[in-house]
């Protein structure tokens, strides 16, 4: 068991639109970055994805979804829906059919039982002994029941699912540390970010037509007293890097710091993947 540690997320979003903020970035790339970072020693790489991948490409009849076939070749540990993906219920139902990882959505219910309509919305990661919880939620205010008189699906509130589904992980799972994960950046964020009590860390998905900053990197530092620290880091549209820093107590483990940088500049750089490009194309 490692002593020190790190957790590096790596976030994309709307693969199927525009994937990062600049010209040269792809998937394949990103398969290169990650492959790179594998290298480093006790650093351990969840992908992850906030949406816009599969429900918006519906005129795609191809046996396999390009997106998913790349995805599952890189890896991916999970992905949330956001507001793209809700506008073709039976496309996405379809297309997700042949994920390896999981989509996971708290808020999303089936319309009479109010159960999780994709299984269940989180997921644990036992990494150097540390048990990590992330839960993903839809904050779209895109609500495909609203145009039908027998919905398939129900989209409850975000607020008091996660609300429910945070109790639920702490009463089951006892996690040492936990992430959220939310697909679209809403009015209602500022109210829930209120309510996450014992979340580390919040994530926020971007629309697709927000503006273009520069590359950024920033680095947070845990504060002294003994409180775990909550930090919100919202998705602009860019690659995302989140590294969280960590050290290994004798019986828990202890959050130090984490860092943000945003990468389009870093994976444009790089060279494509080939052999994950001459996977996608015998598929198509």
């Amino acid at each position: 068991m490692q002593e020190f540690f790190s957790v590096s997320l790596i976030l994309t979003q709307h693969i199927n639109r525009q994937l990062g903020k600049q010209p040269g970035v792809t998937l394949s790339k990103v398969s290169r970055y990650k492959r790179g970072l594998s290298f480093e020693e006790n650093n351990h790489i969840l992908l992850c994805d906030l949406g816009g991948t599969l429900g918006i490409d519906m005129e795609y009849i191809a046996p396999r979804n390009p997106s998913i076939t790349s995805m599952n070749y890189m890896g991916y540990d999970f992905g949330v829906f956001n507001h793209q993906d809700m506008s073709n219920i039976s496309h996405l139902r379809r297309t997700m059919s042949f994920s390896n990882f999981p989509w996971m959505n708290c808020n999303i219910t089936h319309p009479m039982t109010k159960e999780p309509f994709f299984g269940e919305p989180y997921e644990i990661y036992v990494i150097n002994g540390m048990k990590l919880a992330i839960l993903g939620g839809y904050a779209g205010s895109f609500r495909p029941e609203s145009e039908k008189k027998r919905p398939t699906l129900h989209v409850s509130s975000l607020s008091g699912s996660i609300k429910r589904w945070l109790r639920y992980i702490y009463d089951t799972e006892d996690p040492d540390y936990v992430i959220v994960c939310i697909s679209d950046a809403d009015d209602e964020i500022s109210t829930i970010i209120k309510d996450m009590e014992g979340v580390g860390l919040l994530i926020t998905g971007s629309c697709d037509d927000e503006p273009v900053d520069e590359d950024t990197h920033e680095t947070f530092t845990a504060a002294d007293d003994h409180n775990i620290p909550r930090y919100h880091h919202h998705h602009t549209g860019k690659i995302m890097h989140v590294e969280l820093n960590f050290k290994t107590r004798t019986t828990t483990y202890e959050y130090l710091s984490h860092s943000v940088s945003r990468i389009d500049q870093s994976v444009s750089q790089l060279t494509e993947d080939h052999r994950m490009l001459d996977l996608v194309h015998y598929h198509l």
